[in-house]
């Protein structure tokens, strides 16, 4: 019998790039997009639960597989927000990079290169903010205090996510909170919960109270529903904080210059895009 052909596995890696299904109509809001990624991955995972017999299982096998579960589910609503954070730039970028040449572009970290990359991305926003990532406080903080910064004078406007001794004071504990979640999506990531020395000694210091090294992330059903919550509230309210600075940049930027845009045009374009209604140089966003 002749053998068995030889399998090319650098082709059949390079197959899987083709094996694709088709992406849910994004909306033009991003809350909205954050919503159907995070409520999806909370459907799989009560999906499973529900389909599960218990009584033709071997109990310690599915808690060791369900914990493998909750550790890839935990990252996906993490990632969820990322992507949220990111839309949001993007549309801020395009909402306002007609009307602007100033510097308030600089701290995205796009290069020549990747520019050219994104050449058909079909947006200047899509083409600065899709190569970063946005993972970390101080990152997101920087982008948005430089974009988001009046158009008069170079102040940077306020911190989204704040440590303990920038302002808006009110804004610290979800701050704090947040930092941990980056931290344990990193672990997750990239050592497969496993909390080595420097992570568990980081995240005691975070949280404030001891951290075990040597032992992997185990989340509970219950420990990710307060993730979701956390998550869902953390965004409806950067949403409306993104948005009404916007509308207020905007509002500058007409004062200064009134044949930019027309106010009704704009003001109901950006309320669609944060599903809000915005008012932008007297006129009130529809939506």
């Amino acid at each position: 019998m002749p053998g068995r052909p030889p399998i090319d596995l650098n082709q059949k890696v390079r197959d899987l790039l083709q094996h694709t299904q088709a992406n849910p109509a994004n909306h033009v809001a991003p809350i909205r997009n954050f919503e159907r990624r995070i409520g999806g991955s909370v459907a799989m995972l009560k999906y499973v639960n529900d389909h599960i017999d218990g009584q033709a299982v071997y109990q310690n096998v599915l808690d060791r597989h369900l914990s493998s579960l909750h550790r890839m589910v935990l990252v996906s609503l993490i990632e969820a927000f990322e992507r949220f954070i990111k839309e949001l730039a993007i549309l801020c970028v395009d909402s306002i990079a007609s009307y602007t040449i100033d510097n308030r572009f600089d701290q995205f970290s796009a290069s020549a290169g990747l520019l050219s990359i994104q050449f058909d991305a079909g947006t200047v926003g899509r083409a600065l903010c899709e190569s970063d990532t946005w993972l970390s406080n101080q990152g997101v903080n920087e982008r948005f205090r430089q974009l988001l910064k009046c158009h008069f004078d170079d102040q940077p406007w306020e911190n989204l996510f704040p440590n303990a001794r920038q302002q808006p004071a009110a804004e610290r504990e979800r701050a704090k909170t947040l930092g941990i979640l980056w931290q344990l999506r990193h672990n997750i990531t990239h050592n497969t919960g496993l909390l080595t020395d420097s992570d568990a000694r980081r995240l005691t210091l975070m949280v404030k109270q001891q951290v075990a090294p040597g032992e992997s992330i185990n989340p509970s059903n219950h420990d990710l529903r307060y993730v979701e919550r956390f998550l869902v509230e953390t965004a409806d309210r950067t949403n409306v904080r993104i948005a009404e600075r916007l509308a207020e940049l905007l509002t500058e930027l007409h004062t200064d210059n009134p044949s930019l845009f027309t106010p009704q045009d704009k003001a109901d374009s950006v309320s669609s895009g944060f599903q809000q209604s915005l008012i932008i140089a007297g006129a009130v966003g529809t939506l």
